[in-house]
């Protein structure tokens, strides 16, 4: 079909036809046939001049002779091509010859009409000037012919086949034709051409850069356009070079990066986190803060969703090998904030002052400080509620428990606190604490005593406290503040009795003594009831006030201990063992990573007050297994203790503390250590002088003690057990009122059997026997008994 015909390479002397232009030019080829039919059908018979007649037979006459010329070549092609163009003229001569000759040799009428007629019915359709045009095409498929690799008509070869292609394709380039491709590298789309308007035309003012950039699909900026040198408006030279544009926005927005920090972020964050497979789809960074040493991001998930961010995939995302720099930490459901370190903030933190330890007027005190630099408080006293705090802490060995637990000690002693601390492990792990401290227990007998003492005084208080709901703080009696540390070892004790002892009072301490002014505070390597004496109270209650999660060794401690108190949003990082600075794949490539990393002892997590906070505990220098920083931060402060009532309802375990550490060289019963031998002065010999008169009284004060012959503190679980009454006891006030006697199923449901605590039914049925053996009771019939 003519409206197949499409772009060809043109002949010498010729342009090429495209779709549109071989439709118009067939188009009015046809008008011309049938203007030139209807002619030679009516123009033989009109009274015209001769040399009208004659033209029309000379036109006929050259054409044949042009014709002949023309086929003397050895191209067929050209030969025809020639025939093509020739072929309606010739016959349209040949028509209007035969109407002139129809008067000569009286034919009939009708028939050069009828001649005319089919001249013009097989030019119309054929339209052989139009398709000589593209008989030039057919010469691209000869190869076909001979044998050689087919190639279907219009499909791209080359480069620039493939770009002739689509510009011919496109409607956009009516009817211009792109010539004189130059490809910049084989493996690069990158090309430059010259766009031709047809002869006498101007390349149209439409084909601008966005046009161009459609036919090749390509970004605007990656194309440009420039008039051609010693040519007129019928050229134009074109570059599309979409990789030299893409390799120049790419040094844009590094020079832009480089005078503005937040322009690469942005890019970071919507190339690698909140893209398709990126870090966090959907997150939106909502805001920056660029600083020397630190990064603050907010981000946000959309509305309607939770933020749920993968610690590591956002460091990989960020380009941050060691995840201690990224700390996120969460402000709601969808909200969070997320700091960037230059260096992990907490591998270096500074010993605590007096004032740290100090309980300001919120109950508070400083065990550390957070990753931004603030003080990481934890409160000791509620003073809107009137309650002690309780609190947990947990680690695994090498976390730093111990260090967190002296800093308790030292912050209770001077905040006027009445410290009583147990070191499961013998006194290893806290020896600062003995002389310095109420009271100090050693080893799991010492624990139980001095926790037996410590639940007599609660006992004492709450028959004393005059029916108050709460703690008076500034009252008469001194906030107590027990702390037990590897407390593990008491409550997985093989030791059945001591086990379910230490975990019953405890968990009394727990529950009933916040009002009284006592809190408790637990040190624990593993969070598991087995470790805890099957007592799972003693885990929740322990997690009302503060919570330390450490270094730990398994992921479901640090799940136990958020149970139930995670703050929204909250995102909780491991701690590391030790932090390697300079030890990424770089460097560990090259050999050059460091192999002496920090250790992370008191790094961990603080949750209080709703807040989930990366802290670390205040670092001292240890000298020969001790940390003289912190004896002398106590050793200024008066060590407050139990009333006189209290003392005596703690028995002869609290007034015989301290006395075997009084026996030992520099050291008072409960005063401070003796000072360091060393250049005597004034100030050495008066502070000698106060050692000597604190350690006299305290001698003194242990002989009263003594001569008042004070008992031991009961164990509450002996005690409960002592008042409660036998089963025989029982059975004999069961029959008390009745000398009828009682059937023996009655006697079982006076005695409770069957009820929580009750005894056994085989046990009251074999004590009746017993009874009725021995005279006790006097068997009246089967089954009925009574007394004597």
């Amino acid at each position: 079909m003519t409206t197949d015909v499409v772009k060809a390479d043109a002949a010498a002397g010729e342009r090429g036809l495209t779709r549109k232009t071989a439709r118009r030019l067939a188009l009015a080829e046809r008008l011309v046939y049938g203007a030139a039919g209807t002619w030679a059908a009516v123009g033989p018979q009109m009274d015209i001049p001769w040399w009208a007649h004659g033209a029309a037979l000379a036109t006929g006459a050259l054409t044949c002779v042009g014709l002949w010329k023309r086929s003397d070549t050895d191209d067929w092609t050209r030969r025809l091509t020639s025939s093509l163009r020739a072929l309606p003229v010739l016959g349209w001569s040949s028509v209007y010859a035969a109407g002139l000759l129809v008067p000569v040799y009286d034919y009939p009428n009708g028939w050069p009409m009828l001649g005319a007629a089919a001249w013009t019915v097989v030019m119309i359709p054929m339209a052989p000037w139009t398709r000589s045009k593209g008989v030039a095409r057919a010469v691209d498929n000869l190869p076909v012919l001979v044998g050689e690799p087919e190639v279907v008509e219009g499909e791209p070869v080359t480069f620039a086949d493939h770009m002739r292609a689509l510009w011919n394709h496109s409607q956009a380039t009516g009817e211009t034709t792109l010539e004189g491709i130059r490809q910049y590298s084989h493996d690069k789309p990158d090309f430059e051409a010259i766009v031709l308007a047809p002869a006498g035309h101007a390349v149209p003012r439409t084909l601008d850069e966005r046009a161009i950039a459609g036919v090749f699909d390509v970004p605007v900026d990656a194309v440009d356009t420039a008039a051609v040198d010693g040519y007129g408006p019928g050229r134009l030279a074109i570059q599309v070079a979409p990789r030299l544009a893409e390799a120049r926005r790419v040094a844009e927005a590094l020079e832009a990066e480089a005078e503005e920090p937040g322009t690469a972020l942005k890019r970071i964050w919507g190339e690698h986190v909140n893209c398709v497979g990126g870090a966090a789809p959907g997150v939106d960074l909502v805001a920056y803060n660029i600083g020397e040493e630190q990064i603050r991001l907010r981000i946000a998930a959309p509305r309607g969703k939770t933020l749920r961010v993968n610690h590591e995939a956002l460091c990989s995302a960020l380009g941050i090998d060691d995840i201690s720099r990224l700390v996120m930490e969460g402000a709601g459901p969808r909200e969070a904030v997320v700091y960037i370190y230059r260096a992990n903030p907490l591998l270096h933190v500074r010993a605590p002052t007096v004032e740290d330890l100090t309980m300001d007027d919120r109950g508070r005190i400083s065990v550390g400080v957070a990753h931004d630099g603030s003080a990481a408080r934890i409160q000791l006293f509620n003073f809107d509620t009137g309650r002690a705090q309780h609190g947990i802490a947990a680690g695994t060995t090498g976390a730093g428990k111990s260090g967190l637990m002296r800093l308790l000690g030292a912050a209770q002693r001077i905040s006027g606190i009445v410290s009583w601390m147990a070191d499961v492990q013998g006194g290893m792990s806290m020896p600062e604490m003995e002389g310095r401290i109420d009271y100090f227990a050693k080893g799991p007998v010492e624990t139980m005593q001095q926790l037996r003492a410590l639940h007599a005084v609660k006992v004492y208080r709450e028959t004393h406290s005059s029916g108050r709901g709460d703690f008076d703080f500034y009252g008469a009696w001194h906030l107590i503040q027990w702390t037990g540390d590897e407390i593990n070892r008491l409550l997985s004790s093989l030791d059945q009795d001591v086990r379910k002892e230490a975990a019953w009072m405890i968990g009394d301490l727990q529950k009933t003594g916040q009002k009284v002014g006592i809190g408790v505070d637990l040190a624990v390597q593993s969070l598991h009831l087995k470790e805890l004496g099957d007592n799972h109270e003693i885990r929740e209650k322990g997690k009302e006030g503060h919570v330390f999660l450490l270094r730990t060794a398994s992921s479901s401690t640090q799940g136990m201990g958020l149970d139930g108190i995670a703050p929204i949003g909250a995102h909780v990082s491991p701690i590391p063992e030790r932090i390697y600075e300079g030890a990424g794949a770089k460097e560990l490539f090259e050999g050059t990573a460091a192999t002496e990393g920090v250790p992370t002892p008191g790094m961990g997590w603080l949750i209080t007050e709703g807040k989930a906070i990366l802290f670390r505990t205040f670092v001292l220098e240890k000298v020969n297994g001790r940390y003289p920083q912190l004896e002398e931060l106590m050793d200024g402060c008066p060590m407050p203790t139990l009333t006189p009532g209290e003392a005596r309802a703690a028995g002869a375990a609290y007034a015989h503390r301290g006395t075997a550490a009084a026996k030992e060289p520099g050291k008072t019963a409960d005063g401070p250590s003796w000072p360091s031998r060393g250049r005597v002065d004034m100030n050495t010999l008066n502070d000698e002088l106060e050692c000597i008169t604190g350690l006299l009284e305290a001698d003194n004060r242990v002989k009263r003690q003594d001569d008042e012959d004070l008992p031991e503190a009961p164990s509450p679980m002996a005690a409960a057990k002592a008042k409660a009454p036998t089963i025989r006891e029982r059975i004999l006030a069961a029959l008390q009122g009745h000398p009828d006697g009682l059937a023996l199923k009655e006697i079982r449901t006076v005695v409770g059997c069957g009820t929580e605590g009750g005894p056994a039914t085989r046990s009251v049925n074999n004590e009746v026997s017993a009874l009725a053996n021995e005279g006790g009771l006097v068997a009246l019939g089967k089954g009925v008994y009574r007394l004597p």
